[in-house]
């Protein structure tokens, strides 16, 4: 096996760690202004979209943050009103989430202050050009880094 060059192994730290300290930053943000994690805005972002609902199994796919204790994820959004299950009628065995009226509303809150908080905590440090160029690399690396998280189909 090789090792990653020294300008590699440097980028690679520097995406690690950047990744790590801004996540803890937004999640802090986020919870002191609106109440919520990080982890619960990631479900409120995925449920937007799908007026339906999601399968419970396909949004614990979806989303981003760890598998693990997934359910008790739900369990305790559901008691603050912002999600709800629901079984459709042509498959028992299926729960759906669905967003609420209030997790829309939370949502909404939320929205401001994440984007907010990236605005200023990344962005802002960024060209246009730095923009583009951590995108397009980004971009490579997620396409093949997605399919491989323990616990997807394919993966």
């Amino acid at each position: 096996m090789s090792s990653p060059s020294p300008e590699r192994l440097r980028a690679w730290r520097l995406f690690f760690e950047s990744a790590l300290a801004l996540l803890d930053v937004l999640d802090a943000e986020l919870e002191q202004a609106v109440g919520i994690s990080q982890r619960w805005y990631d479900v409120l972002v995925h449920l937007e979209d799908a007026p339906r609902g999601i399968a419970m199994n396909e949004l614990a796919e979806r989303i981003l943050y760890s598998k693990s204790g997934f359910t008790r994820v739900v369990d305790r959004m559901e008691e603050a009103q912002l999600v709800r299950r629901a079984r459709p009628e042509n498959d028992r065995r299926t729960i759906l989430i669905l967003l609420t009226d209030k997790g829309t509303e939370m949502l909404g809150r939320a929205r401001r202050h994440h984007r907010d908080g990236i605005r200023r905590h990344f962005s802002q440090h960024l060209t246009n050009a730095d923009i583009k160029a951590l995108t397009h690399a980004l971009e490579k690396v997620s396409s093949h880094a997605r399919p491989l998280r323990p616990g997807r189909i394919g993966g």
